[in-house]
């Protein structure tokens, strides 16, 4: 079984280190277990150990499964960073909208041009033009021939 270490941080709260984590042979149920393991596979292999050394640490069947496990981590930590960094740039975009708001319900044509370009930046950063076929829903523009009367 693993054992916990309490030690004392430099801010002098508590906090908790893995020593030891069991290895385990074939598929298991313990979720809290697995993410503990894909931490340290990610430590292991940050320190230099190869994919065969995470696997035999950790009792993973292959190399190949420690590289996946790795691999799942650094994906998952990716999207958590760009949804983070999304969420503050909308954040931003938020505020600068807020403050130009007022000039541009009252007839202002330069804060209703920089409405109109936060718009077009928080459209882009959510990705919502692929889903909208264009910005606000629109096709390119079209010539259409009336018959006359």
């Amino acid at each position: 079984m693993h054992r916990l270490v309490g030690e004392m941080s430099h801010d002098s709260s508590m906090t908790a280190a893995l020593v030891e984590l069991p290895k385990v042979h074939g598929r298991h149920h313990n979720k809290a277990l697995a993410a503990a393991r894909r931490v340290r596979a990610v430590e292991l292999k940050a320190a230099g150990y190869t994919y065969l050394q995470v696997a035999n640490e950790l009792g993973y069947t292959s190399p190949g499964t420690a590289y996946n496990v790795v691999a799942k981590a650094l994906r998952e930590q990716t999207v958590e960073a760009v949804a983070d960094l999304r969420d503050l740039e909308n954040a931003r975009l938020d505020a600068l909208q807020h403050a130009l708001w007022n000039a541009a319900m009252t007839g202002d044509i330069k804060a209703v041009a920089a409405i109109v370009q936060i718009v077009q930046a928080r459209v882009h950063l959510n990705g919502l033009e692929p889903a909208l076929g264009g910005f606000g829903g629109m096709q390119e523009p079209q010539t259409v021939v009336v018959p006359a009367d």
